[in-house]
């Protein structure tokens, strides 16, 4: 079955619902945060460290098949401190990831200003997040002034001088959008949040937006294989692409029609199906 699998979601196991549901090349991003190893296995369960690499390649080859050629991963996750030092496992799994064919394209940061103090209490409070940016190709799609700034200094000619001085002159310089920058500031819950979404991480719909205005065509679908709350749908939603999601965990069904349902109304077009 490869039948209207567009905005739509499906319950279980992420890699045996792509294989179900959706067919090669159809997807131009994906936006997810997995679950991260052996943390909140109270709250979701947990992948074991040794085991995170080889687990990550094995859903990631689907998402490799379902991808379009200039389509882009993004994985939202951040290693803990294990022993007095950061965890290895996602150091591994880039690694894996890159021997398994795919392009580390880059790496952005999400500043949290608002985010709670966890972290160890030996270390600076962790207000930031990684965003890891894969591709199957070097040159994805990328609309770098999507969220770029208004300047007038588009094409400045800048000559740097020896030591700490830096001489730029205005030759050259136009108006125009600056390059979006590789990281951006959101709090951790802006304004979705929603006292009725009890998902242990959620991440704010704002910063999904903002991944997907660059990193999506106008025309494109977007798809994240670990679902949680939806909050990747909801944004979808409002920026008019399509979406495809899949959560395991069956708990959440309700909290995801809900919020996909009330974004529905709340722009009154666009897609809505389960």
């Amino acid at each position: 079955m490869k039948e209207n699998f567009l905005n739509q979601y499906f319950i279980g196991d992420c890699v045996a619902m792509l294989r179900e549901h959706v067919p090669d090349n159809s997807v131009d991003l994906v936006v997810t945060s997995p679950p991260y190893a052996q943390q909140r296995q109270d709250q979701y369960g947990g992948i074991p460290e040794k085991d995170y690499p080889y687990w990550t390649v094995d859903w990631m080859t689907e998402v490799h098949r379902v991808l379009k050629d200039s389509g882009s991963a993004l994985i939202n996750i951040r290693p803990h401190i294990k022993n007095g030092q950061i965890s290895d496992y996602m150091l591994r799994t880039r690694i894996a990831l890159r021997d398994a064919g795919w392009i580390e394209a880059e790496e952005l940061i999400w500043i949290k200003p608002t985010a709670p103090a966890l972290g160890s209490l030996n270390r600076p409070r962790r207000s930031w997040e990684s965003i890891h940016w894969f591709s199957k190709t070097p040159t994805p799609f990328v609309n770098l002034t999507a969220k770029g700034r208004k300047s007038k200094r588009i094409g400045l000619n800048t000559n740097k001088g020896v030591g700490e001085y830096i001489n730029s002159t205005s030759e050259g310089a136009e108006e125009g959008v600056s390059r979006v920058k590789d990281y951006v500031e959101f709090g951790t819950h802006l304004n979705d949040r929603d006292k009725d979404n009890t998902h242990p991480a959620q991440y704010p719909v704002e910063l999904v937006e903002w991944l997907i205005d660059t990193f999506c065509p106008k025309d494109g679908v977007v798809l994240d294989p670990f679902l949680g709350s939806g909050t990747t749908a909801v944004a979808a939603q409002k920026l008019k692409r399509q979406w495809i999601g899949c959560e395991l965990n069956p708990e959440y069904k309700d909290i995801i029609s809900k919020r996909i349902k009330e974004k529905h109304q709340e722009i009154h077009e666009g897609w809505y199906s389960i």
